[in-house]
This record gives structure tokens, sequence and C-alpha cells, in this order.
């Protein structure tokens, strides 16, 4: 059975697509939206209990499930972390509500791995057992179109180091996408989590020169022109 290659967005950590290669993967790396990893019609959100907790508080954490659920017939999370860790947070009724929220009323299935080596092991079970269909289903599936606010985020996440709550900072500090990629880096450290070394990767990319090799045609010589 040919197998359809598993898609990483480029945000996720460097150490699981090189954990996924000694396994034997074959992935994809560029930039999705919703969900962070997508093998034909599965779509996966993966989240730390800490990114789940803090996406609990600042009340973007449905959203994030629900935009999951309208893109693909079969949405997932992986929740990365020790679930014994939860008792630490300062509301953990809050945590244990949420995941059987997400469970029974959106009915999305929650998986517990410990950290990202058994993240990466999980998916690679997952890519090995595709079905058979996942490859025409690839071909063919379109998730719903993003909302204006949804492609503006879209655009200003393809930033380096920029996720989805960094650019939901930049766009709420600046107002606009152009607004956002014509900033100094004096006017990006402004933003919260925002450093030195971000903003001069951000300043660096959106400035730089376009130097992508072209393919030409050679000139015909007169030997070849005269035939």
């Amino acid at each position: 059975m040919v197998r359809v290659p598993l898609i990483i967005d480029s945000n996720e950590p460097e150490d699981i697509p090189e954990k996924l290669q000694e396994f034997g993967v074959e992935f994809e790396v560029r930039k999705i939206a919703p969900g962070d990893y997508v093998l034909g019609p599965v779509g996966i959100e993966r989240k730390t209990l800490t990114d789940f907790f803090s996406s609990l508080v600042k009340k973007r954490l449905f959203e994030q499930v629900q935009r999951l659920r309208d893109a693909y017939p079969q949405p997932l999370v992986i929740l990365e972390g020790d679930l014994a860790e939860i008792s630490t947070f300062q509301h953990p009724q809050a945590i244990l509500g949420a995941l059987l929220s997400i469970e029974t009323t959106e009915r999305v299935p929650v998986l517990n791995t410990a950290d990202k080596d058994q993240t990466a092991l999980l998916l690679s079970v997952l890519w090995k057992r595709q079905d058979k269909g996942a490859a025409e289903y690839g071909l063919r599936h379109k998730p719903k179109a993003m909302t204006r606010d949804q492609r503006q985020r879209f655009l200003v996440e393809g930033l380096p180091s920029v996720g989805e709550t960094l650019a939901r900072n930049l766009l709420e500090h600046f107002g606009t996408v152009q607004a956002v990629f014509n900033a100094s880096e004096e006017d990006l450290k402004r933003v919260a989590k925002i450093g030195d070394v971000k903003a001069a990767e951000i300043v660096q990319l959106v400035r730089a020169k376009y130097e992508a090799p072209q393919k030409r045609l050679d000139a015909p010589s007169d030997e070849s022109a005269a035939l």
C-alpha cells in the first residue's frame, strides 16, 4: 500500500520530525492551519499541559478544537505531559472539565503522551496504520475557507518563530498585517514575548531579497538554430 506523507506544521519542534525520521515515517514540513499534523482525513492538534491550560485561560481552547473539528472528518488532540501534574496547576478542576467537554460535547478524542518522544512514536503508529483511502482523501479534501481574521493570523504565523498566540499579539498591537510586516526591530520588541533575536529574524526575512533559483532556457546555438 502506498502511504501518504504526514504533514507537519513548520512551527512544531524540530526534534519531533527528527524522531519521526528515525521511525521511518515519510513527512513534509510546511505551514498548515488549523492543526499541527495532518494525515489524510486526520487533523491533529498537539498541546503540552502548559499550552492546554494557557489556551483554556485565554478562552481560545474550544475555538481551536472547533476549527479542527470543522476542517477534518477525524480530529484528534494529543495532550503531551504527565497527567499527574494537573494537580499542580492553579485550577486543576477546570482542566479536567475541559478535557471532559472536548471528549463528550465536542466529540474530539484526546490521547495523552508522556513527552515529545512518545508523541513521535504515536504519530509513527498512526502513519503506519493509515488506511488505503488516506491517499485519495488527501488529494480531494480541502478544509473550509478561513475567515478574514484567521487568514490574517495565518499570514503572520509564517514569520520566524511566530505561532498562533504571538500572531494574535502582533496583530492586536499593530492593527494590520501590513503594519506587522513594516515594523522595525524596535517596534517589534515592544510586543510581549518578542526579544532581540525574534525581532531581528522577522525583519531580516521581511526585507530580504527573493533569491530562489529560476529555471531558464539556454539560447539555441547557431548549429541547432539552422536545423
